[in-house]
Parts: structure tokens; sequence; C-alpha cells
């Protein structure tokens, strides 16, 4: 039975994915209707995850701009053009296969990322300790992955494979996630981690006088002292620069890291969990919905 099971779950990934590749208007449509009981209105989309579709397959679509963005390679590119190469952590290496990683010339501490979707990540705090074999198997594995089809975002399909090795920024460290709409930042997020590593437990949702918000995005709770979360020093700065970043576009997230008052870039995201972001209070969907204006 568990065998059969393996099997059905296996068969019906594939079949998604399969349409995601052949038809991604139809696929976003299935998900959308799984996720809120209802076909999303890509003719006249009213509600934030209704645009997030409508960008994604109309505007983001083969988009040459979005997919340098949302390549973590060539988004270097990108910010160095736009004159905030300050923001790019150190770059290492850059390499097509695992086996062609630098190991000896990396430092202590560093981070190895696959280039081509979000989560292929690997965190060395020490190398002497690290398995390199684990580490070459899990970054094969995720090369041959086409990280698109998960929610058929064809942003990220034309993506030349890398893996990068990149500085090591430092631990238990804020993701500070900014939501612009149409240039305007309008509500951040804090990621963070749980009290047993959990990674990204807790989402704190904050509008831009850092004030808390009673917002919950499903599978995701509140920090329990998020009231004594600091405002860092650096606030204002990185409103300021997450709004030069999305200028350029209808919609982006613009996450960002404060390090000991310093700057980073962690990435631009364009449709947020593939455009079903459940939200409580449900409301909020419309009311995001009405700050984008396509």
């Amino acid at each position: 039975m568990l065998k059969n099971t393996r099997l059905w779950a296996w068969l019906r990934k594939k079949k998604a994915e399969h349409t995601a590749a052949t038809d991604p208007e139809l696929q976003s449509r299935k998900i959308f209707l799984s996720t809120f009981g209802r076909e999303p209105d890509l003719d006249q989309p009213k509600s934030f995850n209704e645009k997030l579709q409508f960008l994604k397959l109309k505007r983001y679509y083969h988009n040459p701009v979005i997919t340098q963005c949302v390549d973590k390679y060539r988004i270097r590119e990108y910010l160095t053009q736009k004159g905030h190469a300050e923001l790019l952590p150190q770059l290492y290496a850059v390499c097509e296969r695992p086996e062609d990683i630098p190991w000896d010339s990396l430092p202590e501490r560093f981070v190895l990322k696959c280039n081509h979707g979000s989560g292929y990540n690997i965190l060395c705090r020490d190398k002497s300790a690290l398995d390199r074999k684990d580490c070459e198997s899990r970054l094969k594995k995720w090369l041959k992955e086409d990280y698109w089809k998960r929610f058929a975002e064809m942003q990220y399909r034309d993506i030349p494979k890398r893996i990068i090795a990149e500085e090591y920024l430092g631990d238990d460290i804020h993701t500070y996630k900014f939501y612009c709409f149409n240039g305007m930042p309008r509500v951040l997020y804090i990621s963070s981690n749980g009290e047993n590593g959990e990674y990204d437990k807790y989402y704190d949702y904050f509008d831009m006088d850092w004030k808390h918000m009673d917002l919950r995005l499903h599978g995701h709770e509140n920090r329990p002292d998020h009231d004594a979360i600091p405002c860092p020093e650096s606030f204002e700065r990185m409103k300021a620069l997450a709004a030069e970043l999305s200028a350029d576009f209808p919609f982006v997230r613009v996450d960002l890291y404060d390090i000991n008052g310093r700057i980073y870039i962690s990435e631009l995201t364009f449709v947020p969990t593939g455009g079903i972001m459940v939200l409580d209070p449900p409301s909020t969907d419309m009311e995001w919905g009405g700050w984008l204006s396509l």
C-alpha cells in the first residue's frame, strides 16, 4: 500500500509538471482552485492573488529582465548596473557541476546555492566538518529539478543552471521582506527561525511605521514576543532601497538583510508562494489587490 501511495503521488507530481510545461495557465488555475475553492479571474483580476497570477502569466512570462532578476547569479549584473553592487555578498565561485567546486580555495564558512529557484541552499559553518560528497549529491539532485514547474512560474524556466559559492553572512539573521506595490513598499515581513531550528517558522508583518500587523500566512505563526522585535537603525534606508529597486515593476518583494548595520540583498521575489498567498484575515487579499495597479 505504501509503495502504491508513493507511486500515485509521484504520478500526480509528474502529471502536474507536464501540465505546467504544456499549459501553465491551466496548471495555475488548478492550483488556485484547489487553494481558494474558485478559479482566478484573469480577465478582470481584483484580489492580490489574482493579480499575481495575471502578472505571472501575462507580464512576467518569459520576461528577460524578470528572468535575470530571479537568477541568483545574474542578478549580480543587474544590481551592478543599477549602482548597487554594495548590496551583494562576496562571490567565491561559479560552477556548472558540483565536481567543479573549488573546495580548497573556499573559506572556512560559505554558502552554496543553486541559482534557478528557491530553497537550494547549503550553509557551511565549518569546512573541516563538511561532508563534501553529501553536498555534491544534493546539488546534483537540485540541478536536475525544474523549479519553474512547481507553480508554473515561467520566469524561472530559461535560467542556465549554475552553482554559486558566496559569503556566509551569519547565524540566525532576520530577513526583511518588503512587499512593493507599483514602486511603493507598503508591508514588511520578518522571517525568523523557531526555537528548534525550524526554518522560517515565524512570519511577523509590520507596516512602514514599524507597527506590528495582525496578519498571518498559512503554515506560519507570529513570534510570541513580536512586540519586542527591535526596529533596525537601517529601516529607513532599507525602505528607500526597496522603493528604488521596485520602481520598474508592478509588484516585487524586495528581500534584504541587515548585518551589523550593513545592508545586503537576499533576492527579488516577483510571485510569492507562486501566487497563492493564503493570508489571515482573508480580507487582506482584496485590500492588497486594491494597492496593485496593473
